[in-house]
């Protein structure tokens, strides 16, 4: 089968088990919009984005080392087994830090403690989640991502329509339980997999050998996702400061339907091809690399095409009745550069590829620090500006600069088939 036969195989399972939880979590935000208001819907949105970006700098070096390393390692059942025990590690000593900080700013240990627990749960799911895809159990992940997204908004409105003034503990505390739901399920599954598999010498690996390994390789691409987190974040944070939780209220829920809904249809791709492309990698299959990528980036330019066509004709008014978004013409031009942004920057992600597979994971590092520092600029130099559309527009352009500095010197050579030839490292 080629290599993109099996990459329209996986994508479709990935689509099914992102589509399904996407569809209600869009639900959800108009619900929760209307339960919590603007002001109290952006307060959380800030708070989870927060705890996701703890879970990139705790978690995510050792996510992607899964992603580039399992696929080649011989003894699939003992590397997972010490990816998890180095998660466990890393969350134990980074679990009072935390707590400490969030009780500081807050005043409130009960919800600093939740925060915690649900950046836990949150990274040993996204490792399970690494794990289950790098196996190929594409499948399973459709109920899995089903069983944390219906589990969590069931246990959220139940919980707020009663005590509406807690909605931060109890929005937390819908995530941990969705999430432990979540990992069991992937617990199960994956240890029927290794179950079917052949036993190998439990001396394949070295555990103080693949922590270095994993943090020479991932360390730099932990830091890259905090940076990337952060591309889509810092415009919330001064929208909330400059414009007031109204505003911020109504942009986020424009951003997490556009960009987010976006992103949930675009992800299956990284995450099937990533696992196809280190394998086919590691045999030399230079050619259906080549092939497969270039396709891959001539549908999400026709994807961009359509999306902003529909958006621009119909699709504009209809989202800003479902969120009860003021339809205006800076609301509805805001929403069109958040979906070029978010185009250019999965373009971008699927260029980067090359570097990830030849271990250039601090050059991917630089790379997004100067986009984000291009984006900084930009506020800082229009930052007496009080249009809304100064924020997305920050966005667009970092999204351009990433694009433009993992692209622009390759381009000539990504239609080339020495493009992928192995690094020397």
């Amino acid at each position: 089968m080629s290599l993109f036969l099996r990459f329209k195989k996986d994508y479709f399972n990935y689509l099914i088990s992102i589509i399904l939880p996407a569809f209600i979590t869009s639900i959800s935000v108009p619900v929760f919009k209307h339960l919590l208001g603007a002001d109290g819907y952006g307060n959380f949105s800030i708070y989870f984005n927060a705890a996701l970006l703890c879970t990139a700098i705790t978690t995510g070096w050792i996510t992607h080392s899964i992603y580039r390393f399992y696929p080649t390692s011989n003894n699939k059942r003992l590397f997972a087994k010490m990816a998890l025990s180095i998660a466990t590690f890393t969350q134990l000593v980074c679990f009072l830090p935390i707590l400490f900080f969030i009780w500081y700013q807050k005043n409130d240990l009960i919800l600093g403690g939740l925060i915690c627990i649900a950046i836990y749960n949150i990274s040993i799911q996204f490792l399970y989640m690494a794990i289950s895809q790098s196996s190929f159990l594409s499948k399973k992940t459709i109920y899995s991502e089903t069983i944390r997204s219906v589990s969590y908004i069931i246990i959220a409105v139940v919980l707020i329509s009663i005590t509406p003034s807690h909605y931060l503990p109890i929005l937390f505390f819908a995530v941990i339980v969705s999430y432990f739901l979540s990992i069991y399920y992937l617990q199960w599954q994956t240890k029927k997999y290794f179950a079917t598999q052949t036993e190998v010498a439990p001396n394949e690996l070295n555990f103080k050998l693949l922590i270095n390994k994993f943090y020479k390789y991932g360390a730099p691409l932990s830091l890259w996702f905090v940076f990337a987190y952060l591309l889509s974040y810092i415009d919330k944070i001064l929208i909330l400061d400059n414009l007031g939780p109204m505003v911020q209220g109504n942009y986020q829920a424009i951003f997490d339907l556009l960009s987010k809904g976006i992103t949930v249809i675009i992800t299956p791709v990284l995450i099937s091809m990533f696992p196809l492309l280190t394998e086919a990698y590691e045999k030399g299959e230079v050619i259906a690399i080549k092939n497969l990528l270039k396709k891959i980036i001539l549908i999400e330019i026709l994807g961009f095409l359509v999306v902003a066509i529909g958006y621009w004709w119909f699709g504009a008014f209809l989202l800003f009745k479902l969120l009860d978004v003021p339809n205006n013409f800076t609301f509805k031009l805001t929403g069109l550069i958040i979906i070029a942004g978010t185009f250019i920057w999965q373009i971008a992600l699927v260029m980067h590829k090359k570097y990830e597979l030849n271990l250039r994971s601090r050059f991917l590092l630089g790379r997004i620090i100067l986009a984000f520092i291009a984006q900084i600029l930009f506020y800082m130099i229009f930052r007496k500006s009080d249009s809304i559309l100064l924020y997305p527009t920050g966005f667009l352009l970092s999204a351009v600069v990433y694009f433009f500095l993992v692209s622009i010197t390759h381009i000539q050579g990504f239609f080339k088939p020495y493009f992928f030839k192995k690094s020397s490292r």
